[in-house]
C-alpha cells in the first residue's frame, strides 16, 4: 500500500504542474481563426477544439508537444510554452508537389496515413496487465501498476483519445461516400438545408463500408422521402 501511495502522489504532483496554456488557430493562407480544429497534448493525450474565434485552452507543461489537427490542413507540431499565448497556423494540404504525392491514393487515404503515422506511439501504447511466473515458484507481478494506471487521468486520456480518434477516423471514411454533392444531386437540397439534412440524417460507418453505390444512392432517397414527410407534417401542424 505504501509503493501505491507513493505513485500516487508523483501522479498528483506531476498533474499540478500543469497549468492552463491560451492559444489561437488561424489559417496560414488567409490569417482567419479556424473552428473545431483538434489540439492534443501528445505528453497527457488530453485534447480540445478551438471555438468559432480559434481560440483553445489546454493543461500542458512546460514543454509539453501539441499537435494541430484539422481535416484538409497539414498537422503541426508546437511545444507548450508557459506565460505565453500559442499562435499556430495552419496551411491547407496540396497534392501537387510530386515529392508528397503517393501514386493511387485518395485525400482519405493519405490523411489516415498521415495520422496514423503521427500518433502511432500513442495509438500502440499498451496497458500495463498482470502476469503470473512460475520460475521460481508462483510470482504474480503488473498488479499494483495495473491498478494505479487505471486510476491515473493518462490512461483514462489514453482511452479517450483512441476512441475519438477510432470514432474520427470512421467519420471521415463516411464523408467520403456520403458527400453533400451526391445528395445535392439526389434531393435537389442546397446550402444551410443540404447540410441540415445531412447532419440530422447521420449514415452508419458499417453501412457506407459495405453498401454499394446504388444501395447509397437508394438509402440517400428512402431517407430523403421520410425528410420531407416529416416536414410536410410539420408544416400541416402549424
Amino acid at each position: 500500500m505504501r509503493a501505491v501511495f507513493t505513485i500516487l502522489v508523483l501522479i498528483f504532483s506531476i498533474n499540478a504542474q500543469a497549468q492552463a496554456v491560451r492559444g489561437t488557430v488561424m489559417s496560414g493562407e488567409t490569417k482567419l481563426p479556424l473552428y473545431a480544429v483538434i489540439v492534443t497534448n501528445l505528453n497527457s493525450l488530453q485534447s480540445t477544439t478551438t471555438n468559432k474565434q480559434g481560440v483553445f485552452f489546454i493543461t500542458a507543461n512546460q514543454g509539453d508537444s501539441l499537435s494541430f489537427t484539422l481535416s484538409g490542413y497539414h498537422i503541426i507540431l508546437l511545444e507548450a510554452i508557459a506565460g505565453n499565448e500559442t499562435i499556430a497556423e495552419l496551411w491547407p494540404i496540396t497534392y501537387k508537389l510530386p515529392v508528397y504525392t503517393v501514386p493511387n491514393l485518395t485525400p482519405y487515404q493519405r490523411d489516415s496515413i498521415e495520422m496514423a503515422t503521427l500518433y502511432n506511439k500513442e495509438l500502440n501504447k499498451k496497458p500495463v496487465k498482470p502476469s503470473i511466473s512460475f520460475d521460481n515458484g508462483i510470482v504474480v507481478s503488473g498488479l499494483i501498476g495495473s491498478a494505479v494506471q487505471k486510476m491515473s487521468r493518462s490512461y483514462k486520456n489514453s482511452k479517450r483519445f483512441k476512441k475519438n480518434f477510432k470514432n474520427d477516423a470512421e467519420q471521415k471514411f463516411i464523408d467520403t461516400r456520403y458527400t453533400p454533392a451526391l445528395v445535392g444531386s439526389l434531393t435537389g437540397l442546397t446550402g444551410d438545408t443540404l447540410a441540415l439534412f445531412i447532419n440530422t440524417h447521420p449514415m452508419e460507418y458499417k453501412f457506407a463500408r459495405l453498401a454499394t453505390d446504388l444501395e447509397l444512392k437508394a438509402w440517400v432517397r428512402d431517407v430523403f422521402k421520410d425528410y420531407l414527410k416529416a416536414r410536410s407534417f410539420q408544416e400541416k401542424s402549424h
